[in-house]
């Protein structure tokens, strides 16, 4: 894989697996009319979405042949960071409810549902929770985790570890942005720093697809 030695194609792959992301969020939103689900736009959606995921799984696994990785799997990777996990988890969890809280109360008018469940009928509910957790959740661990520390932090050190958990949870906070208001930004910002960090820290990135699903699940029902 001598190609990834290149910064300018390194970037290149990540510019198309971001814009691959991009698309397939766009996309899983064109599903959601005002009166429930166009079924062919769920349609289309799938194709897409699916053939990105396994893309970017098949990338992802053969590129990791030219690395030095831990390559635990997440059975072990949960067994042996278990007190870690929960304690994000919670963290994670406590954070969205509290975010979930305050809004009902009216201090944040500007974050609003994406989409009102209520008019669109509980098809439209169960077929966000699926896209969001099983496919928009891991393509964008894909790219703010797997294929960014990969493509540009590879070296080991304390300032280049905080840049990249950094820009990670920039990252990440820009892909969940429902609506152009700091507050919003800043919700899903934070949450990517703690995935970005438990990644560093597990040098797994399984468990942070674990926890993205559950941020995912928590977005839809909460938030």
């Amino acid at each position: 894989m001598q190609a990834l030695k290149s910064p300018m194609i390194r970037s290149v792959w990540y510019i198309i697996w971001l814009v691959l992301v991009i698309v397939s969020q766009q996309m899983e939103q064109l599903c959601l009319s005002a009166k429930g689900l166009d079924l062919i736009s769920v349609v289309f959606f799938l194709i897409i979405a699916i053939l990105t995921l396994s893309f970017m799984f098949l990338r992802y696994q053969h590129e990791q042949q030219y690395f030095q990785t831990v390559g635990t799997s997440l059975r072990q990777g949960l067994t042996e960071f278990f007190g870690l996990v929960i304690c994000v988890l919670i963290a994670i969890g406590c954070f969205m409810i509290i975010i979930s809280y305050l809004k009902a109360r009216g201090y944040f008018p500007h974050l609003v549902n994406r989409t009102d469940y209520l008019d669109r009928g509980s098809l439209a509910f169960w077929f966000d929770l699926l896209a969001s957790a099983l496919l928009i959740s891991l393509e964008q661990q894909f790219v703010t985790i797997g294929f960014f520390f990969n493509y540009f932090f590879r070296r080991n050190s304390l300032i280049g570890a905080l840049v990249a958990i950094l820009i990670s949870g920039l990252i990440f906070g820009a892909l969940n942005m429902e609506s152009w208001h700091l507050i919003n930004f800043f919700i899903y910002t934070a949450i990517g720093l703690m995935l970005a960090t438990m990644y560093l820290a597990t040098q797994n990135l399984r468990i942070c697809m674990f926890m993205s699903i559950f941020v995912a699940i928590m977005k839809v029902i909460l938030i």
